[in-house]
């Protein structure tokens, strides 16, 4: 009877035992050579190496794909990797999730020659690997093969680029997996300020903020793949980058053997979409509450600028004075001398061929939100003051020593290469990097400083739990709220109500409230099921003993007895909540209350709400048989369930809705049976709930508990 959807956590400890090691004996102190350092401050070091690129070889095939070559015969590997003119920012904003699908498909859906599973099967047989994706600005298309397999290897590339197969059943499985991101996207709270900070700047339909949600997954086609994949995938849209053990004249022939007769696609080259009107204007205040979590998170900052700006060099080494390091001046003076911070830091993200963003950020309790917003702040005004010659000199050294990692590898240095070239910088770019972070002077920090770090121009987002914050965010200035709910999938349109079938879907419902009770129904105020659930997980079934109290005002009570302890859930009719162990965590209210519309106790006695839509759907098949269907809405809440009655008997055989259960909301049913007669009513003992067609949980009732009277304490937040 009870809504089977539920929440599972489990709560692991480690516990770890260390025994207190020996004292050392007090040693003599060792004698000072003459000339030895005495302290770390007295360290001298030599300036940083400069970084040796090895130079390419780079031609253009006749079908305009530019090509980068580096011999490197370290191991008898080759790797090729494709960087394609195509991303994210190019797809429709109502179908949001298309790049990314495509980007997975290709691969997993293999190719007209080669099915996915083939392909799969044939890269074991050769110990290699193929890897597609697409990103916000750019495709991606790898092999890394043996060198004696490098003819197939670039074979399988090259049919991959020009043949995808995209076939529905890949297609269904790559939008699972997008929609459980979606429902997830909201579990980590750093991850949800990143991601709305960008998306209020940028503009939440925009190419640069723009995300998927249920509905532009649903919407997507095989035959949308198809169209994107013509669209962007030609071959003066690809530069391909090839290093490892081979030479160079060889590898060429090679690749103008496998891609050279690849025509050209004639499609124009994507421009740069142009940034939303107004993204610059952005500043204010703005907040998202999240009343489960007992931390804030706060980001400051501004739409920032490219990385061909003249200022831009100065700006990183700014940064890095401010907040780009553990010696920076927000680690010491948010963090250490104020202890408001667990995590602070600033970024000056700038973008290859569009403007970028600067953020500011940390994370603090809730009790100091305020508090940090002010400080972080502060350190950004003084920026403009003063810079001494030390923290100059340090974030110099660390700018350029940390940029080396990012040429530790001939891959690393291949794909970088291609980078410049795909958006327009100069083949020396790397040099001139170099050389303009080490002209940066002290005067050229403090200029950008002022003219880029206005504190009266920044936007701030701070998330975190309202309620508990030391201040009301209003006393920073005026409050913009920011909705983080993911949207619900769209749901099967329901037929037009006409008199005629609301007034049959309501005698229907009368009937089998009639039929599982009458009187007694609507005399429950509250019930107590016992019994056990089995869940079908992917790793096996999943067993747990429940005692679930559902009370028709509002209010909801789980008990569940799991391998790993007890669990409790409940909801007041505010607030929800899990606890196992000693931990406790608020939940979304929302849940529990479209549980309590779903409840059939509460439909059979509430369908005759003028707030709520009752209509008959006509017959409908369930197990074979014809049975009554009935839609039931809340318009205001944007809720539906469809009930399905057996024509002979009146009683419940089914509900259909779409709701969360192990995973994305999707469309799900329960199917009832074993009727029992409980004090005058006619009660299921047996539900089974399937969604996408697949079983997901049993629950067999063992006792079943009419009007216990649970207090109403019992259902608080511990």
């Amino acid at each position: 009877m009870r809504q089977l959807i539920g929440v599972m956590a489990a709560v692991v400890a480690l516990v770890g035992f260390a025994q207190e090691a020996p004292k050392p004996q007090a040693a003599k102190p060792a004698a000072v050579k003459p000339g030895v350092a005495t302290s770390y401050k007295a360290l001298k070091y030599p300036p940083p190496n400069q970084i040796r690129v090895p130079e390419p070889t780079r031609f253009v095939l006749g079908n305009g794909m530019v090509v980068y070559l580096v011999e490197d015969h370290e191991l008898p590997t080759i790797s090729v990797s494709a960087m394609v003119r195509t991303g994210d920012r190019w797809e429709p904003v109502e179908k949001a999730g298309l790049a990314s699908i495509a980007g997975t498909v290709m691969r997993t859906g293999g190719t007209l020659a080669r099915k996915g599973d083939q392909l799969d099967e044939e890269l074991d047989r050769l110990g290699a690997s193929v890897e597609t994706g697409i990103g916000e600005d750019s495709g991606n298309a790898s092999v890394s093969v043996l060198k004696e397999d490098i003819d197939t290897g670039l074979s399988i590339l090259a049919d991959i680029l020009q043949h995808p197969a995209f076939p529905q059943d890949k297609i269904d499985l790559a939008k699972i997996t997008e929609r459980e991101v979606i429902a997830r996207r909201n579990d980590d709270a750093g991850q949800i300020a990143s991601r709305e900070f960008d998306r209020m700047l940028f503009g939440k339909n925009s190419a640069y903020g723009h995300m998927p949600e249920y509905a532009t997954i649903d919407s997507i086609t095989q035959a949308d793949l198809i169209a994107f994949h013509k669209q962007f995938f030609q071959p003066e849209n690809i530069m391909l980058g090839a290093w490892g053990d081979f030479k160079a004249e060889e590898m060429r022939a090679k690749i103008e053997k496998t891609l050279g007769g690849w025509a050209r696609g004639g499609q124009a080259k994507p421009l740069v979409p142009e940034m939303e009107p107004g993204s610059r204007k952005r500043a204010g205040i703005y907040a998202i509450n999240k009343d489960d979590v007992n931390q804030s998170t706060v980001y400051m900052g501004f739409i920032g600028g490219k990385r061909n700006d003249p200022d831009y060099y100065a700006l990183t080494v700014m940064n890095v004075v401010l907040g780009g390091g553990f010696s920076s001046r927000l680690m010491n003076h948010v963090r250490s001398d104020q202890g408001l911070a667990y995590s602070v830091g600033s970024s000056w993200r700038a973008g290859w061929d569009r403007p970028g963003t600067f953020v500011a950020q940390g994370g603090t309790k809730s009790e100091t939100t305020v508090k940090i917003v002010n400080s972080i702040r502060t350190e950004l005004g003084k920026m403009s003051e003063e810079v001494t010659d030390d923290e100059l000199a340090k974030a110099k050294d660390a700018i350029l020593k940390g940029f080396a990692f990012e040429f530790d590898s001939t891959g690393k240095i291949v794909l970088r290469l291609m980078t410049y070239d795909y958006f327009g910088y100069p083949s020396d770019y790397l040099q001139q990097y170099q050389a303009n972070i080490e002209k940066v002077t002290k005067a050229d920090v403090l200029r950008v400083a002022t003219q880029y770090l206005k504190t009266d121009q920044l936007a701030i987002l701070v998330l975190g739990k309202e309620k508990d914050f030391d201040q009301p965010l209003a006393t920073l200035g005026k409050v913009t709220p920011i909705d983080i709910t993911i949207p619900k999938p769209a749901q099967a349109a329901l037929p037009a109500a006409t008199p005629e079938s609301i007034a049959k879907g309501k005698a229907l419902l009368s009937a089998t409230r009639e039929a599982m009770g009458g009187a007694a129904v609507l005399k429950v105020k509250d019930f107590t099921v016992v019994g056990n659930l089995a869940l079908s997980m992917p790793q096996g079934e999943f067993s747990m003993k429940m005692e679930s109290t559902q009370n028709l005002g509002g209010k909801m009570l789980t008990k569940a007895v799991t391998p790993m302890g007890e669990m409790l859930q409940g909801y007041d009719g505010k607030v929800s909540w899990m606890k196992m162990g000693q931990d406790v965590r608020e939940m979304p209210a929302a849940q529990a209350d479209e549980a309590l519309f779903r409840d059939t106790f509460w439909l059979l006695q509430n369908f005759e709400n003028s707030a709520l839509t009752v209509q008959a759907l006509g017959p409908s098949e369930v197990d074979g048989k014809a049975e009554e269907g009935i839609a039931v809405s809340d318009p205001a809440r944007k809720l539906v369930v469809r009930l399905y009655v057996d024509a002979k008997t009146g009683l419940l055989v089914k509900k259909s809705y779409t709701a969360a259960f192990m995973g994305p909301p999707t469309d799900t049913e329960e199917l009832y049976s074993d009727y029992r007669e409980v004090e005058g009513m006619k009660i299921p003992f047996k539900a089974v709930v399937n969604q996408g067609g697949k079983k997901r949980a049993e629950q067999t009732t063992t006792e079943m508990k009419i009007n216990p009277n649970v207090a109403d304490a019992a259902y608080k937040k511990p």
